[in-house]
């Protein structure tokens, strides 16, 4: 009987001793933690991808959340719920090149087929950072990632032309915003005058987020290798010279 108890006692303190030993492990997974991550794992999106997925996550398309998984080590789950009129309008992209469509999955690229889409990953406890392996386009967080960059990377070229895009009026802001970087990278006799005419002759053919889009193809090699942003081109140029703008 006294051996007995004497075994309770000790599982009682081994057992004591593990949850001491395994509630560091926690540490990183509290909620401001969670937070944290998912601050830092949707500002990795918005710099990398495309600003067709900025100008959903302004318009609150796009949540993301980051929980813990139940497990003794570091390990997190990624949440990310994207629109499905995103989703459809990147599919029928895709599914309009059918020849694109097999060369991109051959290199393991695909773009998301529901508006749920998630990961499982490990984290580094020190700085709340994912491990090195969990951002390779084989690991689930790397794929995840490809497949959202892949698809607004998709969505930011077909709508630089769109006409439903381009109905979009712009805001008092969004004209002067335009202004502003007119007078710092252009030089003119009236620089005031000349800016508003060139930004009043782009908001007659494109919206705001179609001029952001087709700037970013500009600066973006590859992007404009497809073939998109060459209309928006010419007209910057046109307007350039029409405006009495010089560089």
């Amino acid at each position: 009987m006294k051996t007995s108890s004497r075994m309770f006692g000790l599982n009682t303190f081994l057992g004591g001793m593990l949850f001491l030993a395994c509630s560091p492990l926690w540490a990183c997974l509290d909620q401001p933690s969670l937070q944290a991550l998912a601050d830092k794992e949707m500002q990795y999106l918005l710099q990398r991808i495309p600003p067709a997925f900025a100008d959903a996550v302004s318009d609150q398309l796009i949540q993301g959340q980051m929980t813990a998984k139940a497990s003794d080590t570091c390990q997190v789950r990624w949440q990310l719920t994207l629109p499905e009129v995103d989703i459809a309008e990147a599919q029928a992209l895709l599914q309009a090149e059918p020849a694109k469509q097999i060369m991109l999955a051959a290199q393991g690229y695909q773009i998301p087929e529901q508006a749920n889409v998630e990961a499982e990953f490990a984290v580094d406890q020190a700085t709340l950072q994912p491990l090195h392996q969990e951002v390779l386009q084989t690991a689930p967080l790397g794929k995840l990632r490809a497949s959202v960059e892949l698809m607004y990377a998709m969505l930011t070229q077909a709508r630089t032309n769109s006409r439903q895009e381009a109905q979009l009026p712009w805001a008092q802001a969004e004209l002067e915003s335009v202004q502003t970087s007119c007078q710092q990278q252009f030089r003119a006799d009236d620089s005031k005058k000349a800016c508003a005419c060139y930004s009043q002759g782009l908001a007659e053919k494109y919206s705001a987020r179609q001029v952001k889009y087709n700037r970013y193809l500009m600066t973006n090699p590859y992007a404009f290798a497809t073939g998109n942003g060459g209309d928006f081109k010419q007209l910057d140029k046109a307007l350039q010279a029409s405006c009495g703008l010089s560089s």
